[in-house]
């Protein structure tokens, strides 16, 4: 493979990686920026609940960070339980859920759970008034991400088929947790009594905006990967 073919599959990555893809209505991209990969993400988790504080101690996120953990030891019970409901899990478990499933072999099945994951996770972050979370929904992306989104890079055709199952599939299905979760990857966290979020009746208008967003992010991203198969020989 070329060095030129190399550096534009790492572009596209990147990209997919982070799903630092949400637009304005003009089609512009934001929210892009270029954190690095972390840690677990459970450990990640368990060290901001340590300065967790006031309304910030109200959120069931031990018990999110338990099932993390249990989904990433392969704990199946806790498997069957997110595979049974998975609206009723937070986007970071669906992550772990998403990588066990890439690890048994499903690779497809593991891209749409990433990309919903990850679709929702951006859009709980939009209902926050704290602009820092978005910086920890691309690390808690990241953490993930890399394998996945290298497969997806490969198939940009099963990735197209599998966005617009992601995008159809969160269109008709009800969340059952609190996207007040998301609070915690922000700063505001750590220095914070109060967790600043939109009303619960914006809720629905900022989960439609942000699948509108991630369509036309998607499809940018998509052409890309594309035009870098065609445009870039083989050496």
């Amino acid at each position: 493979m070329s060095l030129n073919k190399f550096l534009a599959g790492l572009a596209v990555t990147g990209l997919l990686c982070t799903g630092c893809v949400t637009v304005t209505a003009d089609g512009r991209q934001i929210n892009e920026n270029d954190s690095p990969t972390t840690g677990k993400t459970s450990q990640e988790l368990s060290q901001m609940l340590n300065t967790a504080k006031g309304e910030y101690l109200e959120l069931d996120t031990k018990k999110t960070n338990k099932l993390v953990q249990e989904v990433t030891e392969g704990n199946l019970d806790t498997i069957k339980k997110v595979m049974d409901n998975p609206n009723d899990y937070e986007p970071p478990v669906l992550f772990a859920y998403a990588e066990q499933v890439y690890k048994s072999g499903h690779f497809d099945t593991a891209m749409f759970w990433f990309y919903t994951a990850q679709l929702r996770a951006r859009s709980d972050a939009n209902k926050s008034l704290d602009n820092t979370v978005h910086d920890g929904v691309t690390r808690l992306s990241s953490v993930y991400g890399q394998t996945i989104g290298r497969y997806a890079l490969e198939h940009p055709n099963e990735l197209e088929s599998t966005m617009n199952k992601v995008l159809e599939w969160d269109r008709i299905s009800q969340r059952n947790y609190n996207p007040k979760w998301v609070a915690i990857l922000g700063n505001e966290a750590k220095i914070s009594d109060t967790i600043r979020f939109q009303d619960p009746e914006k809720y629905k208008a900022i989960d439609a905006e942000v699948r509108r967003g991630w369509k036309i992010g998607f499809d940018a991203a998509l052409k890309k990967i594309r035009e870098s198969k065609l445009e870039v020989p083989e050496e």
